[in-house]
C-alpha cells in the first residue's frame, strides 16, 4: 500500500485566532482501491468527523475548545 491522496483540514476560529492543521492520507493501491485514514483529534479543536476508509473523510462541526466558537474549515490537496 501507498500514498495515493492526501488533504489537509485548516481550522481557524473567527473569534480567538487558534489554528491548526491536520493532514489525511490515502493510503490505498491500484488493486485495493482508496483506504482513507479516519479524522483525527484535534489538540485545539473539538471535531466531529465523517468518512474514512473508502470514503474521504469530511467535517461535521469543528468548535474551538478554547472559546466555544465554531471553527471556519478549509480544505486542501
Amino acid at each position: 500500500m501507498s500514498i495515493i491522496d492526501q488533504t489537509h483540514f485548516i481550522f481557524t476560529c473567527p473569534k480567538c485566532g487558534q489554528t491548526e492543521v491536520v493532514l489525511l492520507l490515502d493510503k490505498g493501491s491500484n488493486y485495493s482501491g482508496s483506504c482513507w485514514q479516519f479524522g483525527k483529534e484535534c489538540k485545539l479543536f473539538d471535531v466531529e468527523w465523517s468518512g474514512g476508509r473508502e470514503k474521504e473523510p469530511e467535517v461535521v462541526k469543528a468548535v474551538c475548545k478554547n472559546c466555544g466558537e465554531i471553527a471556519k474549515v478549509d480544505q486542501r490537496y
